[in-house]
């Protein structure tokens, strides 16, 4: 089920926030637990909207969570040091292989196939919805546990931390210590207006980012990619930069619905997303895209690699592990490696030359950034290396400058419209989205921590929410839900 869906706003949604404040002042809390818990599991698997056919998926996360909690119980109990570290690397295989199965089989079988000329059988094995996020965010607390930073909690409170529906399909990546009190806190089960009217403030700037914004350019950057080869400097540029500016605002925006979703429950969950293409450097970046993976890969790789702590050449390669880590998380292929190596090279240049870097003023280093960014997101988003070196080929070594038929990037089979017209839509969409991005002061995470409950904002919500609405019917899935 997606945020940006008639039966999630219209349907999931007010029926799960009804009968979870609904019986608060009647059943216990464990009780309430159970129920958000089935909800969770209802909107994994979109039982009434989609059929069954994601019913598997269900038993998946059942079975990742029961495996996970009772090695967790394990090595925490565990009287023997050997016992201890055997169940602990059990867990981490079982998590690997769970992901490396689901995500990585046939990228590993074709690759095989095609460096030893053999013909293993490519199966169809469908990628369940969010399992990057669920596993890693279970070997993150394993380690916790290993660690004896983190306490076995009980059952309901652990599947809850783990399914919890706002967070489940594409983050944020969740650390148990974020959010196990507020489950156990008794006044959070019972409505809270100053909780609610926040949360609801930032699921419509969310929603409209996603339904409105993102996916009016996803038509876009499908019409320019149909066919690379045949793309203009000028088309191959918009191209790029209108990918760009879709996955901030859908990655945004998810993130923006996550937290705002949670809010509403009186659950705060961890910022995930901060204006990233205002950073200076792919360092900062980092520190402001995907807050949380970030987070979770030093728990998982950084810091048992060492960190910085031994020197700084084992730092820089242990940075590249990182990125090269992340780029596999990614997605099953080489561009997805290729684009995390390139933003590890980056990375470290930037830790050799940091003192030279910092002397560079912050404008030049905002746009060097962003255009790295840019160009790395055509690697991303085309998850083929050749596809995406003819398009980079044609925005940096063109064979003309080209601006022709920028117009054709709006193009719409039920829709006719002089091509002057188009092309001035797309400039003036593009105008905008620069706008919103790099000069509004203020972003959306920022408007939340600032809220005020004034009559201003419940009309702004609402005209957002009203717009988004009209705008369901052409909704995608959301890009990290591929991840």
């Amino acid at each position: 089920m997606v945020f940006s869906t008639y039966s999630f706003v219209l349907i999931f949604l007010p029926i799960v926030l009804i009968v979870y404040f609904g019986m608060a002042r009647f059943v216990p809390r464990r009780v309430q637990q159970v129920f958000l818990i089935l909800a969770s599991l209802v909107f994994y698997g979109a039982l009434f909207f989609n059929g069954f056919g994601n019913l598997s998926y269900i038993w998946l996360i059942l079975s990742s969570v029961i495996v996970n909690y009772s090695i967790s119980l394990g090595v925490q109990n565990a009287k023997n040091g050997t016992g201890r570290k055997i169940l602990f690397t059990a867990g981490v295989v079982f998590n690997v292989c769970l992901i490396g199965y689901y995500k990585y089989f046939n990228f590993f079988i074709e690759n095989i196939n095609l460096v030893f000329g053999t013909e293993y059988l490519i199966k169809y094995i469908a990628l369940p919805l969010g399992i990057s996020f669920f596993t890693f965010q279970q070997i993150a607390y394993l380690i916790g546990v290993w660690k004896r930073q983190e306490r076995v909690p009980q059952f309901f409170d652990y599947t809850l931390f783990i399914v919890f529906f706002p967070q489940l399909v594409a983050g944020p990546i969740v650390f148990l210590n974020d959010v196990i009190d507020q489950y156990r806190d008794e006044k959070n089960r019972f409505f809270n207006v100053a909780n609610f009217s926040p949360g609801i403030f930032l699921f419509a700037i969310g929603l409209f980012k996603k339904a409105v914004i993102a996916d009016t350019f996803s038509d876009f950057v499908l019409n320019g990619y149909f066919q690379v080869e045949n793309l203009a400097f000028g088309q191959a540029w918009m191209t790029s930069l209108f990918y760009t500016f879709q996955i901030y605002f859908d990655f945004s925006g998810y993130s923006d619905m996550a937290i705002g979703l949670a809010r509403m429950m009186n659950i705060d969950l961890p910022v995930n997303f901060y204006s990233p293409y205002k950073s200076k450097s792919i360092t900062e970046f980092w520190q402001r895209w995907h807050i949380t993976l970030g987070r979770s890969l030093a728990v998982l790789i950084y810091f048992p690699l060492g960190g910085n702590r031994k020197g700084k050449v084992r730092t820089c390669i242990n940075l590249l592990m990182v990125f090269l880590v992340s780029g596999i998380w990614h997605g099953a292929a080489w561009a997805f490696v290729i684009w995390g190596l390139a933003h590890g090279v980056v990375r470290v240049f930037e830790k050799i030359f940091e003192r030279q870097i910092v002397k560079v003023p912050s404008l030049i280093r905002i746009f060097f950034t962003f255009m790295f960014v840019n160009a790395a997101w055509v690697l991303f988003r085309l998850q083929d290396t050749e596809r995406a070196l003819v398009v980079l080929k044609k925005m940096f070594v063109p064979d003309s400058f080209s601006f022709e038929n920028i117009g054709i990037l709006a193009y719409n089979a039920n829709i006719t419209y002089p091509d002057i017209l188009a092309t001035i839509y797309i400039c003036v969409a593009m105008a905008l989205a620069f706008v919103m991005v790099f000069v509004f002061r203020k972003n959306s995470i920022d408007l939340y921590n600032n809220f005020q409950p004034k009559v201003k904002w419940a009309i702004v919500a609402a005209l957002l929410l009203a717009i988004s609405l009209v705008h369901f019917s052409r909704v995608g899935a959301f890009i990290y839900f591929n991840f």
